[in-house]
């Protein structure tokens, strides 16, 4: 077999599993729809609810990898949309409960980049993790950041463009960089 040949046997071979592993994960609860383009890395660590939708380009990253222990996971509640593009970092553990909303691009990071060591490049620095908890009936707009540790409270919102680093209250409004309540709902 030519080379050529043999790397579009590869691809296709990457495709079929790709498509087989994204029905498995379909067929895990009633409802549940995943564009073809989603890459799920670690699938036996992503639980889903029923009616769960995942558009688009998203990334969802459930952790089991060396550098992260073999720990992490992924957690999306019921009737919860995931956006174009958002990428869901899950080694330190992300839960999202039922009828969260997330926009397009947001990124949702259970872990991070230690930076204290000058003397030491910062990809060579000790990781830092931290469960994400989404609560249900949030609204996360478009390109917003939720960094490690954060819990969002039920029925608030994370204006576009946000970057929170803090607890958000519930049936809050949360605006900026970084995120600050600017009222309640």
């Amino acid at each position: 077999m030519s080379g050529r040949l043999s790397s579009l046997v590869g691809v296709l071979r990457e495709r079929a599993g790709h498509d087989r592993m994204r029905r498995r994960l379909e067929a895990t609860a009633d409802g549940v729809r995943i564009h073809p383009s989603v890459d799920v890395r670690g699938p036996e660590r992503l639980t889903l609810g029923p009616g769960v939708f995942v558009d688009h380009g998203a990334v969802l990253h459930c952790g089991g990898q060396a550098w992260s222990a073999g720990e992490g996971s992924i957690v999306i509640g019921a009737n919860t949309y995931i956006g174009p593009k958002a990428v869901l970092f899950g080694a330190g553990r992300i839960e999202i409960g039922d009828a969260v909303l997330i926009s397009p691009g947001v990124v949702i990071t259970s872990q991070q980049h230690g930076i204290d060591a000058r003397d030491v490049d910062i990809r060579d620095q000790p990781l830092r993790f931290a469960p994400v908890v989404i609560e249900r009936n949030v609204w996360i707009g478009a390109n917003a950041t939720i960094l490690p540790g954060v819990r969002v409270g039920h029925g608030s919102v994370v204006g576009a463009g946000a970057v929170v680093a803090r607890d958000v209250p519930p049936l809050s409004v949360v605006l900026g960089v970084p995120a600050r309540v600017t009222r309640e709902r």
